[in-house]
Parts: C-alpha cells; sequence; structure tokens
C-alpha cells in the first residue's frame, strides 16, 4: 500500500471515530483485514480521500458494479456517485465518470459541471399515496386540500367579511374526488422530505444512518445499562422519525 493511501486511511479513521466510534471500529478491522467493500469507500467518499478511492478500485480491491448494500441504489457504483455528487467533489465525479467513459473529456469548466450535475443527476424522491378507488398516485394525478373559511356580517362595510379560515386535514383524490383515508396534507409533505434529516436537513442516502443506544443508570447496580437502541443521522445523530424507520426498512 503506497504511503499515501496508509496515511490518508489514518486520517480518515480518526475523522470518523470522532463522528461514530461504532462505525470506527468496524471500519478499523476492514482496512487493517485489507477490506476495501462499500463502507470503506463510501467514507472514503463522502469525506473526499480521493486515493482511498482509486487505490480500491483500480487494484481491483472492489467490484463496484456489484449490488448496494443501500436499497436506494443499484450498484456500489451508483451510490458513491451519489454521495461525491451531492457534496460537489469534483475529483472525485471526474474519475467515476471516467470509469463509464474513459474516452470522454472532462469539461474544465467547474460551474458548468457543477450545473450539470445538480440538474443531470439530482436524485429525487417520487413518494406514492395510492387512493383506494381509481389505485392512482395521488402525488401524480393531483390531491385537493379543502380550506374553512369563516365569515360574519360588517355593519361598516355592509357585507359579510372574513374573518379566519383554517386548513382542513382531508385529502381528496383529483382523479376521481375520493376521499384518502388516514392522511393529512402534513403525512403527504413528511413523505417527500422522508430521505432529508429533519434537524440539518441533510440527505439521509448521502449522511448515513447510524445506529445508537442510550445508556440508563441503574441505581441498584450504580452503574449505566444498556437501552434501547435507535437510528440517527449520521452527521447530526438526530434520531431519525419513525416514517423514514419504516421508509428504510430498518428494524
Amino acid at each position: 500500500m503506497k504511503s499515501s493511501v496508509k496515511k490518508d486511511l489514518d486520517t480518515l479513521s480518526k475523522n470518523l471515530y470522532l463522528e461514530s466510534p461504532d462505525l470506527w471500529i468496524e471500519f478499523l478491522d476492514k482496512v487493517n483485514s485489507g477490506i476495501f467493500d462499500e463502507l470503506v469507500l463510501f467514507f472514503a467518499t463522502k469525506y473526499n480521500y480521493v486515493s482511498i478511492v482509486k487505490y480500491a478500485i483500480d487494484n481491483n480491491l472492489i467490484d463496484i458494479n456489484s449490488k448496494s448494500r443501500n436499497k436506494e441504489f443499484a450498484t456500489i457504483y451508483d451510490h458513491l456517485v451519489y454521495v461525491a455528487r451531492q457534496n460537489n467533489y469534483k475529483d472525485l465525479s471526474d474519475y467515476f465518470s471516467n470509469l463509464k467513459n474513459p474516452n470522454k473529456e472532462i469539461s474544465k469548466n467547474n460551474k458548468n459541471d457543477k450545473t450539470n450535475i445538480k440538474t443531470k443527476n439530482k436524485d429525487i424522491n417520487i413518494p406514492s399515496v395510492i387512493c383506494k378507488k381509481c389505485k392512482s398516485n395521488i402525488f401524480e394525478v393531483g390531491y385537493i386540500v379543502c380550506e374553512n373559511k369563516i365569515f360574519k356580517f360588517s355593519p361598516e362595510e355592509n357585507k359579510p367579511v372574513e374573518i379566519a379560515k383554517e386548513d382542513l386535514n382531508s385529502v381528496i383524490c383529483c382523479n376521481c374526488n375520493s376521499l384518502i383515508e388516514n392522511t393529512t396534507p402534513k403525512d403527504l409533505e413528511a413523505l417527500c422530505n422522508i430521505t432529508t434529516c429533519i434537524n440539518c436537513k441533510n440527505d439521509l442516502r448521502s449522511t448515513g444512518i447510524i445506529d445508537k443506544r442510550n445508556l440508563i443508570y441503574n441505581k441498584d447496580s450504580n452503574k449505566f445499562d444498556l437501552g434501547e437502541t435507535y437510528y440517527a443521522c449520521g452527521k447530526c445523530e438526530k434520531a431519525i422519525s419513525d416514517q423514514q424507520k419504516d421508509y428504510f426498512k430498518l428494524k
């Protein structure tokens, strides 16, 4: 292993230790065993260590065309490309692009490159709520949110005037005018942001999700016992919502 790669691995390991000691242990075990899998390359990409990524791929230590462990991406390549582009890492984005198109000339216009990345490769989450009557996805055909307006007669204006209004929680399918049961406008808004951390607003598919465990003080034994495990954003460590937990199929 090149000394520059080893040095970058040591630095990345220290950064990861500060971010998540649990993942740091797994990361360190893999690196010490010479294993450069998706987890190792994910963090190398996340922290922009081009040398580590190139070393693993150029030396055939990983098949980036194999299936990704992240259900949001078909292959490891797709996962790493997404992380690089989300963070606007041009060197990594160019490297990944060149792997698929070795004869394609890389543009030197950084501004245009970033614009193209955002325009052509933005990974948009398309939610789905199916109307039970017409079987349409209401995000595609549209939905109606109703509003209550309260009017009162005004002697000054000699006509009814609006004095208050409120949004109703009902949602109606635009295609067949059927009520969507057990769904509110806020539920639909949350679905649109299902992959976004509710605290730091970063994409969980880029930051990753870590599992953490509460420690509960036990007076009888005078020590902390392990509590329930919960899942949190890999960047700010804010707990994710139950909807996000279900969406990412986390137990």
